[in-house]
């Protein structure tokens, strides 16, 4: 075996989630043919998905910065991107986003697993969690914090304001979303 058998080193492997596999039909119907992103538990089976699609241009990125860059190229080129990420991260990518993304008029879905948010108790997530919704505030664009919605609905919606409003638009998904 060696380190390009996906068998032996696919840590996403194992159970389905029909959420995410829904959510990915979705994306495929509304054009997603490009993701990036740094890996995180809490997407673990969206990121499965673009890896498993060939129909997707998945490129896992080190950065969270590296992945917004290669999105908005992505989208130059003619795709239609998503980018995944933590929060803690987007933090990190701030910049990029503020400086890049929301001037530029780049329609990306960020998709970005909503630790330390009301509920959960690792402290290291805390600071972040308390600050992410007023990080996105201040970039003034759209957000959603996925609870309780139609998951198609919201997505499509999400997309319609997302390419209307040229503008990034984030989905914060909470630990367990995916049930």
């Amino acid at each position: 075996m060696n380190a390009g058998d996906k068998t032996v080193f696919n840590i996403f492997a194992g159970e389905r989630s029909e959420k995410a596999d829904r959510m990915h039909q979705l994306f495929l119907e509304l054009g997603v043919d490009f993701a990036s992103g740094v890996p995180c538990g809490v997407l673990r089976h969206i990121i499965k998905n673009f890896d498993d699609d060939s129909k997707v241009l998945h490129v896992p990125a080190n950065r969270e910065s590296e992945a917004i860059g290669l999105a908005a190229g992505a989208y130059f080129g003619g795709k239609t991107p998503v980018v995944y990420m933590q929060n803690s991260g987007l933090f990190s990518a701030s910049n990029d986003v503020a400086s890049l993304v929301v001037p530029y008029k780049i329609p990306i879905l960020f998709v970005v697993s909503f630790r330390g948010c009301e509920g959960e108790d690792a402290v290291q997530h805390l600071t972040t969690g308390r600050a992410t919704e007023a990080l996105l505030q201040s970039f003034g664009v759209p957000f959603v914090v996925f609870g309780e919605q139609n998951l198609e609905t919201l997505i499509r919606s999400m997309f319609e304001t997302m390419r209307t409003a040229e503008l990034p638009t984030f989905l914060l998904l909470k630990r367990g979303w995916h049930r």
